[in-house]
């Protein structure tokens, strides 16, 4: 089966002042790309008679005006949400996530599946030094980047051919001027005998609307869909934003999230999402050397769900509480 794989970082401080770098990719199959994409700019259109969205306004058959076209032609990026954030645009928030939640149910062909594959790096626990003389989280990426793929490589699709045809990251400074981010990863897995047909990671705008060329626009929307993806898991681990907005559209991934951290190997999870997504945290002890590294990612598993988690909908709660005491 041939893949484009999507994606997307996040940084994260937490209240008690702990780091982590995310990694978060979006495994496409190609057949399915471009229904994929459909779905989710269908999901753009609020006219409940048609529910069909047209990149152009001048091609939309269905009477709407302009104004709200043009407004809910938005870039989804869970970041920008605001308290202020009009209710249309929360609207396609919503249908976008909970598209994530309920895609895989009752699905059983494999190529119609959502995959996606989430890593956060605890920096806390990381010696810089092992990844390089630089000091650079560049680095570290860099070396858990390909450690998410081969890993998808092997629980997802160790049953079928895998091929990687592109891989599209969303733009990044320090990562396009890095020395080898761009194509060691690629060059590496390469070397593992994966089957992949690109030399180079190639960095895209999330932006649809930069794009006049439609598969690009729909490259870009699925950036925004890993965006999406990690910016919900982000809240719902770390608690990152009191935006009450952000909460909501969290506690609407919520479901599935709590399933993927409590039961990522219940094969009957009416979610469908064992052997499709993931999340998890690397490593549970702090790795000292390059020996303490070589050994982990060979012996000793740590990879770990060691956080707890609840319904971020209990922050709003909680914060109501503080407010009228």
């Amino acid at each position: 089966m041939e893949f484009e794989i999507f994606a997307d970082e996040t940084h994260i401080k937490d209240d008690n002042g702990k780091e982590y770098l995310g990694i978060g990719c979006l495994f496409v199959p190609v057949s399915y790309k471009h229904t994929l994409s459909k779905k989710l700019s269908d999901l753009r259109c609020l006219n409940e008679d048609f529910r069909t969205w047209t990149w152009d306004f001048e091609d939309c058959k269905h009477l709407c005006k302009e104004k709200y076209h043009n407004l809910n032609n938005f870039e989804i990026h869970f970041n920008e949400i605001e308290k202020s954030t009009a209710k249309s645009k929360l609207k396609i928030y919503e249908r976008w996530i909970k598209f994530v939640v309920n895609h895989n149910k009752h699905k059983e062909d494999k190529d119609k599946l959502l995959y996606f594959s989430i890593l956060y790096l605890d920096l806390d626990k990381l010696d810089f030094d092992t990844f390089g003389v630089n000091k650079d989280t560049t680095n570290i990426y860099n070396r858990f980047f390909r450690t998410v793929i081969l890993s998808a490589k092997s629980f997802y699709f160790k049953d079928f051919d895998f091929t990687i045809n592109n891989v599209y990251h969303d733009i990044a400074d320090e990562k396009q001027v890095h020395d080898y981010f761009d194509w060691h990863s690629l060059h590496f897995l390469k070397n593992k005998r994966i089957n992949v047909k690109t030399d180079k990671i190639e960095f895209i705008s999330s932006n649809h609307k930069a794009y006049d060329d439609v598969e690009q626009k729909e490259n870009a929307h699925l950036i925004q869909l890993i965006d999406l993806i990690l910016g919900c898991s982000n809240q719902i681990l770390f608690g990152v934003s009191k935006n009450k907005n952000k909460i909501k559209i969290a506690a609407d991934f919520y479901p599935l999230f709590k399933r993927l951290w409590k039961e990522p190997y219940n094969f009957n999870s009416p979610f469908n999402h064992a052997r499709s997504q993931q999340v998890s945290i690397f490593p549970m002890t702090t790795i000292k050397s390059q020996k303490d590294f070589d050994g982990y990612l060979k012996h000793v598993n740590q990879f770990h769900k060691n956080l707890e988690i609840k319904d971020p909908i209990s922050l709003i709660e909680h914060n109501s509480l503080d407010s009228w005491l």
